[in-house]
């Protein structure tokens, strides 16, 4: 198989239930773009039968990959394992739930080609989410905002496209859900642009993240260490 132009990492965490309609949907969009692409599933620890729709979905679809991990590896961790086996001239990842629209990444891409950059992420400008989860992420980003005088409107923002070479540049490590703002932080002290583009949240097609109030602790904690150098 040629090197895809587009290698698009989709992490799943127990998302049997609606996981092929997810991945058949960016399927479409994809083959509809006209790119070379692959589409690598992550399924990092699932214990609801992910794996038997993953098989399904790369025996219908051959430009289907899978990455298996035996232990939930964390959000992070699935992301990385997913980069680590990937071939794309560009990298992408997003998520398995159908929050995230999959027009964006073919947009996304569209933008890098056009502007040569080399990294670029959504911003969502429309966010069907409850109303606990936007007053949590506004507060998150406006601490964000002071600590790193970041000019992007939305460092969770996914899609989020990076070539291979800026894959290697960044050197992502973070594990858990800091690896969105990590890639942030990191183009920040690299001076390598993000290009965005605007695109629409939706609501989960099923289940609930794992993201809480613990999580939010945990990531502020990172955060401070980031500003203060310690990462």
């Amino acid at each position: 198989m040629n090197t895809p132009e587009l290698s698009v990492i989709v992490p799943a965490y127990n998302e049997a239930v609606h996981l092929e309609d997810v991945i058949a949907k960016m399927a479409r969009t994809l083959v509809e773009s006209g790119l070379n692409y692959e589409i690598c599933i992550v399924n990092n620890g699932s214990k609801d039968g992910t794996d038997t729709v993953i098989e399904k979905l790369k025996k219908d679809q051959p430009r289907i990959t899978s990455v298996t991990l035996k232990e939930n590896q964390g959000y992070g961790g699935g992301i990385l394992a997913g980069l680590a086996s990937a071939r794309g001239q560009v990298l992408c990842w997003t998520h398995a739930d159908g929050q995230a629209d999959p027009q964006a990444i073919v947009r996304l891409f569209e933008r890098m080609r056009a502007e040569g950059r080399e990294l670029a992420m959504a911003v969502r400008v429309v966010r069907r989410e409850s109303m606990w989860r936007k007053v949590q992420g506004n507060v998150y980003f406006r601490l964000f905002q002071l600590f790193f005088r970041s000019p992007y409107r939305d460092i969770n923002g996914t899609p989020k496209l990076l070539t291979s070479w800026a894959a290697r540049a960044l050197n992502l490590k973070s594990r858990d859900w800091f690896l969105e703002p990590e890639f942030v932080i990191k183009s920040l002290r690299l001076k390598m642009p993000i290009c965005e583009v605007e695109t629409i949240w939706n609501s989960r097609r099923s289940g609930s993240t794992r993201a809480h109030l613990l999580t939010g602790l945990g990531m502020l904690k990172t955060m401070i260490l980031y500003r203060i150098g310690v990462k």
